[in-house]
């Protein structure tokens, strides 16, 4: 299995998964961009199953905080007033 994924700044992110045996399977995760260097450089890790969820669970933690982030930004300057009259009159 092989997934590609192309970054903002030109990087493209390739996953693969390989099931080398019922003891074992690992993900490689390589970062490759053409624009940097005339021979084409890899960086490469290879995880665990286990880290590879880890590494998952940890960049949808980050992406989930900074949407959040980003929603309270953007909201719409009366909606935060009203939110805090409602909060304001729910507590009293």
């Amino acid at each position: 299995m092989r997934i590609a994924v192309q970054a903002d700044d030109g990087d493209e992110i390739s996953i693969t998964a390989d099931f080398l045996s019922v003891e074992q399977a690992i993900v490689t995760l390589e970062v490759e961009n053409d624009l940097y260097s005339e021979v084409s450089e890899i960086d490469s890790i290879t995880l665990t199953i286990d880290k590879a969820r880890e590494l998952a669970n940890a960049l949808l933690s980050v992406a989930d905080a900074i949407e959040s982030v980003r929603q309270q930004w953007t909201a719409p300057a009366g909606f935060q007033k009203q939110t805090e009259a409602t909060t304001a009159v729910a507590a009293s």
